[in-house]
């Protein structure tokens, strides 16, 4: 654990015991960390979108550098990166694309979602053997416990905690429920902090905010006090508590403007998605559900609630989608992909360029929620200080290949990695010898694990390895090239 600073010992001892117990405590503390010029904590979100890519609209084009990209053209399905029309501004500047890497799962590619914040192989398809990344971070190591949950598992239209079908994984790879309903989300995460329309529920949010602002008429009280004995820049600390208790103030009193990082959402309507699950009619409001989850995933991390999240996203697969799709994403878009060399590893054939088109398009919706996440997240003045995980558990679908799979790190991560990049891995077979994978599984092989121990040293936690494979080369080292 890292050492508490001292503008937060004396912001807490100024507040008092009583303090720690109000409603985003945590929240007012990083206000007045952050007016001292501290960054605000680290933040992770590993998300999941399924049927892997169309490599043909998503891999570097022969005029891109690794600073100078094209997100727009045609049918390119990175676009919602650099779409200000739709998401109020461009966030290439807050992205890191990444080809090359290779998911070393030893399964099926539908049970390979487990593969990727764990870095573990899924011996037998059961389950990853060791704890992935989000649960390393928050609870191993401690970091999640400053906040009211320690780390949130989403989900649309599956529960199940099924190997690929959940992304978060204890000690020893035991796999962890997710939460598919947002009023659900919402409840555990800000229950107690807002107000329904139930007289007996406003009754009693009055009392608290009644004892809240007592609490603070005492806590004003006592830096005033003190504020005389003190020399001029013990006093500027205590007027940004002031300043900071009187934001808390506003949102003690539902004022809508709180001027401070967290605002709290509405409690989603249940009504826009009565039905929740798939193949039970649930389909035809996964949309409304994932922006719903979205909504409350950002500002519950803007709020300090959580500083770890995992998000497993669906496909739309029901007739009359709005994308147009066939009602059968899977079977009838991702297993009929036919590839170029592009997505095909390498393997020789010119593809069939029709069936790019339609997977590419749902790979632009995915991503489409990942730039909704940024954006809001930026509203909320969060974006610089989270980093966001995004993959799939396929590269090529069509071959259920778990290399060159789709791999993108956004946000701001606090300066801990060079965004606004993209980034292309040796290949995993030299020109001369395409089918090198087949004789030589190892070929140049560089793994997710590389980028959860990146990820592993951003949040300051001293490993080397993170993962579980044969070769301890697959699973040792950070991936240099992210810094």
């Amino acid at each position: 654990m890292r050492p508490m600073s001292r503008t937060r010992r004396s912001f807490l001892r100024a507040m008092g015991a009583g303090f720690a117990a109000l409603p985003f405590a945590r929240l007012l503390e990083n206000s007045v960390a952050q007016a001292a010029g501290e960054t605000l904590p680290l933040k992770f979100v590993g998300m999941y979108h399924p049927h892997g890519v169309s490599a043909e609209y998503w891999a570097m084009k022969a005029a891109d550098t690794e600073t100078a990209f094209d997100l727009g053209y045609e049918n390119c399905s990175l676009k919602p990166f650099d779409d200000a029309a739709t998401f109020g501004k461009s966030f290439k500047d807050k992205l890191l694309v990444i080809e090359g890497i290779d998911l070393m799962s030893n399964a099926n590619g539908h049970s390979t979602g487990g593969t990727i914040f764990t870095g573990s192989r899924i011996d037998g398809g059961t389950q990853p053997q060791n704890i992935s990344i989000d649960q390393y971070l928050a609870v191993k190591s401690g970091l999640g416990s400053a906040t009211r949950i320690t780390s949130l598992s989403l989900g649309v239209g599956n529960d199940s905690t099924e190997v690929g079908q959940t992304l978060s994984y204890g000690e020893g790879g035991v796999p962890l429920p997710k939460i598919i309903d947002p009023a659900k989300a919402f409840d555990l995460l800000f229950e107690g902090v807002v107000v329904s329309d139930k007289p007996e529920d406003v009754a009693a949010a009055a009392r608290k905010r009644k004892l809240g602002q007592s609490v603070i008429d005492y806590q004003k009280w006592d830096i005033q006090r003190l504020r005389a004995k003190l020399a001029p820049p013990e006093q500027a600390k205590l007027d940004q508590h002031l300043q900071s208790l009187s934001e808390l103030e506003k949102q003690l009193g539902g004022s809508s403007g709180s001027g401070a990082l967290c605002k709290v959402p509405t409690r989603p309507d249940s009504s826009k998605f009565p039905q929740l699950k798939q193949y039970n009619g649930g389909e035809q409001y996964f949309d409304a559900i994932t922006d719903a989850h979205i909504d409350i995933l950002a500002h519950a991390l803007a709020c300090d609630l959580t500083r770890f999240a995992t998000f497993l996203l669906n496909d739309l697969s029901y007739d009359n989608n709005p994308l147009g799709l066939p009602k059968d994403n899977h079977g009838s878009v991702a297993h009929t992909y036919n590839a170029s060399p592009i997505g095909n590893n390498g393997h020789p054939g010119d593809g069939v360029p029709s069936t790019w088109l339609p997977l590419a398009q749902f790979n632009r919706y995915s991503y489409s929620k990942v730039a909704r996440l940024m954006q809001k997240l930026d509203e909320l003045g969060a974006l610089d200080s989270t980093l966001i995980y995004a993959s799939s558990d396929m590269g090529n679908p069509a071959l259920h290949s778990t290399r060159n799979v789709p791999t993108i790190l956004a946000g701001g991560a606090n300066g801990k990695f060079r965004m606004g990049r993209r980034l292309r891995m040796a290949p995993d077979c030299p020109p001369e010898n395409s089918w090198c994978q087949e004789t030589d599984p190892a070929s140049k092989t560089i793994t997710n694990s590389k980028i959860l121990v990146s990820i592993a040293q951003a949040f300051g936690a001293e490993i080397d390895s993170f993962g579980t494979q044969p070769d301890p080369a697959l699973i040792t080292g950070a991936l240099s090239e992210l810094t």
